[in-house]
C-alpha cells in the first residue's frame, strides 16, 4: 500500500491541481475525464488487489454503455461511486503510511526484545522509564506582567534505566517481545478487516464504456 499510495497521491494531487485551474480555458474538461476513467480503472485493479491479499469479495457494479456519449460522460461526473473510489485512492495514501510505520516500529521493537538473549552481553540492552514523577518538594514560582500575577508550580521529573546483564533479565525482555509480537500481529489483522469492509463500502464504481475481451 506504500509504495500505491505514493503514486495515487500524485497522480490525483497532480491531476486535479492541473484540471480545475485549466477549467475556465477549456483544456481542463478532457484532463479531469481522463482522470476520472483512470480512477475508475484504478479502483478496479484495488479491488482485485483486495480480494487475492485480504480475501474480501468486492463485488463489481455492472457496466453501463447504453446511451449517448455526453448521457454516459454526464453520469460518469456525477456518480457519487466515482468520486469515492477517488477518495480511496487517496486514502491508500494515508493508511499506507500508517500502517508502514505501525509495522516497522512494532516488529522491529519486538524482534529486538525476542533476541535479546542472544546479544545482551555484546550490546548494551537497556530499558527506560520516564514520566512525571515528582522527586521532590513543589516549588512555587511567581512572575510579574505588566498587569497580571502569573502563579506556577515547578516539578522534576526522574528518567531512571534498567540495565539488562544477566540471562534472566534478557529471557524476561524476550517473552515481553513475544507478547508485543502476537499482539502486533493481531492488530495487523484487525486493520486488515478494517480495511476489507472499507473496500467494500468504497470500491464499486461504474463503467461507462467497453472494455476489450482480450
Amino acid at each position: 500500500m506504500f509504495p500505491l499510495g505514493i503514486v495515487y497521491f500524485v497522480l490525483l494531487t497532480v491531476g486535479f491541481s492541473t484540471g480545475v485551474p485549466l477549467l475556465v480555458v477549456g483544456v481542463g474538461l478532457p484532463i479531469l475525464l481522463v482522470l476520472l476513467v483512470v480512477v475508475v480503472e484504478l479502483a478496479t485493479f484495488e479491488r482485485t488487489l483486495v480480494g487475492a491479499l485480504l480475501r474480501v469479495d468486492v463485488p463489481p457494479a455492472a457496466a453501463e454503455t447504453e446511451g449517448s456519449r455526453w448521457v454516459r460522460t454526464k453520469r460518469l461526473v456525477t456518480d457519487v461511486r466515482t468520486w469515492k473510489a477517488a477518495a480511496y485512492l487517496l486514502s491508500v495514501f494515508v493508511f499506507g503510511n500508517v500502517t508502514i510505520t505501525l509495522l516497522s516500529s512494532l516488529l522491529a521493537t519486538s524482534a529486538s526484545f525476542v533476541f535479546a538473549p542472544l546479544y545482551y552481553r555484546d550490546a548494551p540492552v537497556t530499558a527506560h522509564a520516564f514520566g512525571p514523577i515528582p522527586s521532590g518538594d513543589l516549588t512555587l514560582d511567581l512572575s510579574f506582567g505588566w498587569d497580571n500575577l502569573l502563579v506556577g508550580l515547578t516539578t522534576t521529573v526522574r528518567v531512571g534505566s534498567w540495565q539488562i546483564e544477566t540471562l534472566l533479565g534478557a529471557l524476561l525482555v524476550a517473552g515481553l517481545g513475544c507478547v508485543l509480537l502476537l499482539c502486533s500481529l493481531q492488530l495487523f489483522n484487525v486493520l486488515a478487516w478494517l480495511w476489507g469492509r472499507y473496500a467494500r463500502v468504497m470500491l464499486a464504481p461504474r463503467r461507462y464504456w467497453k472494455v476489450p475481451d482480450w
